[in-house]
């Protein structure tokens, strides 16, 4: 294999970094109107009274990720299945250790502005250092990279072609000097912009005012870890030889080392729509964005014209005493009024219906392009009735299917990589229990010990890629109690009901007990277990028969079908608009 051409490689990536400035000045303006004018100094630049943006990702991102993601283990390879299952127990109390669902749903949420990028391997003594201990050196761990940091082969059509990739890393400046044997690394400054000069969006955050490395705590450092796939090599590089702010960009990097992990390599990639001959994705705010602009830049016209409006008493010549009097009486206090014939109320200005109705197009055409995004928040009716409400919204969670599948397999992929780091762990045992079939009460301590154990007990002996791992992400989704109770309710109606006297057999009994208590608890109604009365069941004596649930007196019912207008949010605008237009005047009197 030849030599890395080093110079030529931070070429590339300061070339790509350009090429990727104007994806990046696009995300800044996007998360400007996320986070509105009130959110820090560098907000969004005018007001966002209706931000459309925010309720998009607040919505969205809830239905694609909304809980820590638990994981069921498969393979086809009988001779792993203990060893499987056992991982299975433990990969999903260390998903809860490692909180993967903030890393998920910070790629869900910058998935949603442009791509969602996580990288997943073995943490550096810096990386630990940077997530203050959390992890531990030589642990796996899982982090979102920032778009404002990342870089790829912009050449390549697919990220699974690009020659090489890579993030910004910015570590404390004494962990790398000690990582690399480097004393010559200097503090690098925390500047809002970028080399190429775009924003990068923690200005946000800070503002101007936290850019220089004297306005930090410690001192810390940026660096370059770039993947080369075909080297199947991390090197790591300073900053200064990517941005050529010095003549380091000749000098050998920081350190070139193996890439020790997955084939796929360190990084996962969540993109929401595929662009033709291109690796970069399309995101569904770029959609938005426009539409919201306008929506906005309308809604702030009519809130200033319905500033500008007021009514005046107009009085004629020689009634001046009357509309003095009038002026100063109290609303609801009675005064005389000689000539009230030569007064009248006059009407100037206010929100234009035209404007208005614009307003309502404009908001309900970006709720279509996002998906129905009334429907999917529950922020009021659609249809008419429940039924066509429900059928909508079937419809409104078809159409971020894709969205759905896209966030299980980067889930899915995300898993596999730190199941295949926990995997080849030499040292770590894998505690975990089972229970005996038959007996779901009991539970019995399974370790897992790593292949070079020379004991007994289960062993990591197994190669990984012979393993045939299937990892199948759940409980991505947020299930509200009342959910709950209509999944529990199904499965009584539709399974445990019919199948009770084969139940039966298996010494399997219903529980109306525990049952009630379940509904108590997820209708949030504990006063239903008292009113119940709920206690131990009532023993029965030799050759009693349990007692049986009286029928249901026969009733006739009559069902008649009536149709009746519902007031959808549409009808609310529409009903708005027309009353603004028989009621505005003009300056005509009222």
């Amino acid at each position: 294999m030849p030599d890395i051409d080093y110079s030529r490689l931070c070429r590339a990536v300061t070339n790509a970094r350009l090429v990727l400035r104007k994806p990046r000045e696009e995300r800044v303006r996007m998360v400007r109107e996320y986070v509105g004018l009130h959110w820090s100094e560098e907000g969004a630049r005018k007001t966002v009274p209706c931000n459309m943006v925010g309720a998009y990702v607040g919505i969205v991102s809830r239905k694609l990720i909304a809980n820590n993601p638990k994981v069921m283990l498969r393979t086809f390879n009988r001779k792993a299945r203990p060893t499987v299952s056992a991982m299975e127990f433990w990969v999903n109390q260390e998903i809860k250790k490692i909180n993967l669902q903030n890393t998920i749903e910070r790629a869900v949420v910058d998935a949603l502005f442009n791509i969602g990028v996580i990288k997943v391997g073995l943490a550096t003594p810096s990386d630990s250092a940077s997530l203050n201990w959390q992890i531990r050196a030589g642990e796996p761990f899982a982090v979102c990279v920032d778009f404002d940091d990342w870089v790829y082969d912009v050449h390549a059509r697919d990220f699974s072609q690009a020659s090489f990739m890579g993030h910004r890393v910015r570590w404390p400046l004494r962990a790398a000097q000690k990582m690399f044997g480097r004393t010559e690394l200097t503090p690098s400054d925390d500047p809002p912009y970028n080399q190429q000069g775009d924003e990068r969006t923690s200005i946000l955050g800070r503002t101007l005012l936290a850019g220089g490395s004297d306005m930090e705590f410690e001192d810390m450092v940026d660096l370059w870890e770039i993947y080369l796939p075909r080297e199947n090599k991390i090197v790591m590089l300073a900053d200064d030889q990517i941005t050529g702010a010095s003549t380091k960009g000749g000098e050998k990097p920081l350190s070139v080392k193996p890439w020790l992990g997955p084939a796929r390599g360190p990084y996962h990639f969540l993109g929401m729509q595929i662009v033709p001959n291109n690796a970069m994705p399309k995101a569904p705010l770029q959609d938005l964005i426009d539409l919201h602009d306008a929506l906005n830049m309308i809604l702030r016209k009519l809130i200033r014209q319905a500033e500008r409006q007021k009514d005046i008493l107009a009085v004629a010549g020689g009634a001046d005493a009357d509309g003095n009097r009038i002026l100063k009486a109290n609303d609801g206090e009675a005064t005389r009024v000689d000539n009230p014939a030569n007064m009248v109320t006059m009407r100037f200005g206010g929100a234009d219906p035209n404007n208005l109705q614009i307003f309502g197009v404009l908001k309900e055409l970006l709720s279509w392009l996002a998906g129905n995004l009334e429907l999917m928040g529950g922020l009021g009716p659609q249809s008419r009735t429940a039924s066509q409400d429900q059928l909508l919204n079937q419809n409104a969670s078809a159409t971020i299917g894709q969205m759905i599948d896209r966030t299980v397999t980067l889930t899915r992929d995300v898993t596999e990589s730190l199941c295949w780091f926990w995997h080849h762990d030499p040292v770590r045992v894998h505690n975990a229990v089972f229970s005996p079939k038959g007996l779901p009460e009991i539970e019995v301590p399974r370790p897992v010990y790593p292949g070079s154990y020379q004991g007994k007990g289960l062993k990591r002996e197994h190669a990984f890629e012979d393993m045939q791992l299937t990892v199948d992400p759940y409980s991505l989704g947020s299930i509200t109690p009342q959910q709950r109770l209509a999944t529990l309710q199904q499965i009584i109606g539709q399974t445990i009901i019919p199948l009770m006297p084969i139940l039966g057999q298996y010494g399997i009994r219903f529980d109306p007990r525990v049952y009630m208590e379940k509904v108590a608890e997820y209708t949030n109604e504990p006063d239903l277990t008292e009113i119940l009365s709920l206690g131990e069941p009532v023993g029965m004596g030799e050759g009693q028969t349990p007692p049986t649930t009286p029928k249901a007196a026969e009733t006739t019912r009559n069902y008649v079908r009536r149709s009746e207008s519902g007031a959808t949010s549409g009808g609310k605008d529409l009903t708005a608009v027309n009353m603004m237009r028989t009621n505005q005047n003009n300056g005509a009197p009222t």
